[in-house]
């Protein structure tokens, strides 16, 4: 029954991954497919720490929207070592409903649809396999 816990555990933390992974697919393909493009500088490099305690860089961009208003969106992509400075001028994408979440072109061509959707099935994958085995574990036992 030990062993039927910790592999159910385990495919809902896949699940959720995937979940996840699958939010941020759809996510960065609407903004590719439908979004409206800008050019922006940036105002600042937003610092963080991830659970391991590795910094992460988001670049955050000063842009004007269609009707004119200027709005600073946050690049969702983050790297170790931002290539961007302030004052950098950038191309962006945006969407009119969420305009402060942006993908600059030029810098994160990593988040693409493929990537993504590529992540996400993987992990469904592995949260399937987790999943299947909890069962088998728990009708050996039965």
């Amino acid at each position: 029954m030990g062993e039927f816990v910790v592999m159910a555990l385990l495919g809902v933390v896949f699940t959720g991954a995937t979940v996840a992974m699958g939010r941020d697919t759809w996510r960065v393909h609407r903004i590719r497919r439908r979004g409206i493009q800008a050019t922006g500088i940036v105002v600042g490099i937003r610092e963080s720490t991830d659970d391991d305690g590795d910094t992460q860089l988001y670049p955050q961009v000063r842009y004007a929207l269609a009707d004119g208003r200027e709005v600073t969106g946050e690049s969702g992509a983050h790297t170790v070592h931002s290539p961007l400075s302030e004052g950098d001028g950038v191309e962006l994408l945006y969407r009119p409903e969420d305009p402060e979440r942006i993908i600059l072109i030029a810098y994160d061509k990593h988040m693409n649809m493929w990537v993504y959707g590529g992540l996400s099935l993987l992990l469904g994958a592995i949260a399937l396999l987790w999943v299947l085995s909890a069962i088998v574990s728990l009708l050996r036992s039965a």
